[in-house]
């Protein structure tokens, strides 16, 4: 009930969005002006910029030295016998300094140091899995885009041999059997570019959420799909996939861990407080010089439960490491294999496949027309025509595909 009610708010929003005068559309959108508009909208950098200045001041306020703290008090006033006035007052006037030892601030700079360098790369390796995600989405858009193209073509051949069977049947050449599978055809061929028109439209929507459109913002999306390059080597990818943000990321927080279990040890020894000032008896006017010192004595607390976390904490940071490590390798491999397949069926289909069955087609549709074939050979090379276009647009999908989870495990921004 809510997904329906969700869809019917979707198609009303998409309409008053289509007649709205104050509708931005642009015809043809490129990758460039979708990456453009999804950076700038997505929520999910704002936060990740959010935890960037969260860790700058965290790194800010690590540097900061224990402010002093300043003290008056009055002793001996408002009692009884010789104390009862203020005369016999003796005031204090003190000022104390927290000393921290054991290197306890310079441990603390180096944990927000590295937790800031934490969150930049996280927010390095949220823009690429954004733009990961915004290349995938755009390249099924395209595919999508290029198969209506080919449906609608399908549709327009199987409008035309149609009329042309018509014409046949009409001059007693063929049988009207022929007519009525002519008509199936092209029924068929309707159906599927109401299909392909729907998955188009879907892909879209799918696509412009990326940016906050609700409805599809563009007509038509450009792309150098049919553009392929021989895949890089899989021990060159693997080489320059130590530069993952992710990772970068994962040796950032594992140098955080490390230097918080340095500070929680340091934490085990005690800071002394220092102070000094003066005093003065009201009585006699005399005046003498305060000098203290304060140190707790770590004789229940020495902050063993803090170290333990820290250690455990260093030990996950390392393995979080090298399981992500071997994770993105895993991955980046079984990427590598699909562009190479994708690749070589893309090649083998453009190079061969697609111009055999071009021609077959042309040959089987002008021995129709001359009566050299029958009606079924002639469908039959169109069907086969149309399989291998589908078939190539899909070949291509994957490269794309692919590639751009390679790009993306190697940071490899400018090849988006």
């Amino acid at each position: 009930m809510f997904a329906r009610s969700y869809a019917i708010l979707l198609s009303t929003a998409c309409v008053f969005a289509f007649l709205s005068p104050n509708k931005v559309w642009s015809e043809n959108l490129s990758f460039d002006q979708a990456v453009a508009k999804t950076l700038s909208y997505s929520p999910k950098l704002r936060i990740a910029d959010s935890e960037i200045n969260e860790a700058a001041g965290l790194k800010t306020q690590s540097a900061l030295l224990p402010n002093p703290v300043a003290g008056w008090s009055v002793e001996n006033v408002f009692g009884n016998k010789d104390w009862r006035g203020w005369e016999s007052a003796e005031s204090r006037y003190e000022i104390g300094q927290l000393i921290e030892l054991g290197g306890k601030r310079g441990f603390r700079m180096q944990t927000a140091k590295f937790q800031f360098f934490a969150a930049q790369a996280g927010f390095e390796a949220k823009q690429l899995a954004l733009l990961n995600r915004l290349l995938k989405l755009f390249t099924l858009v395209i595919a999508a885009q290029e198969n209506l193209d080919i449906t609608w073509d399908q549709t327009k051949i199987a409008d035309e041999v149609y009329k042309t069977v018509v014409a046949k049947v009409e001059a007693g050449k063929v049988s009207l059997i022929q007519q009525n599978k002519a008509e199936i055809a092209l029924s068929t061929a309707q159906i599927n570019l109401d299909k392909a028109r729907a998955e188009f439209i879907k892909s879209k929507e799918r696509l412009s959420i990326l940016w906050g459109a609700m409805c599809p913002d563009f007509d038509r999306a450009y792309y150098p799909f049919y553009e392929i390059d021989i895949p890089t080597p899989l021990e060159k990818c693997l080489c320059d996939l130590r530069e993952n943000p992710q990772l970068l990321q994962s040796q950032m927080d594992y140098a955080a861990a490390h230097h918080n279990l340095n500070l929680q040890n340091s934490q085990a020894i005690p800071d002394v407080t220092v102070s000094l000032g003066y005093k003065t008896l009201q009585d006699t006017g005399n005046k003498g010089m305060i000098i203290g010192a304060s140190i707790p004595i770590p004789i229940f607390n020495q902050n063993q439960g803090n170290i333990q976390k820290a250690r455990a904490q260093r030990a996950k940071a390392q393995d979080q490491y090298i399981d992500l490590e071997l994770a993105l390798e895993n991955k980046l491999s079984i990427s590598h294999t699909e562009l190479m397949r994708a690749y070589k069926e893309a090649e083998k289909i453009r190079t061969t496949v697609l111009k055999s069955a071009v021609q077959s087609f042309e040959l089987a549709k002008e021995g129709y027309k001359e009566g050299k074939f029958e009606y079924l050979d002639m469908l039959d090379s169109q069907k086969t025509l149309f399989e291998v276009k589908e078939r190539y647009i899909q070949a291509l999908l994957n490269y794309h595909q692919s590639r751009a989870d390679i790009e993306y495990l190697n940071t490899l921004e400018e090849g988006l």
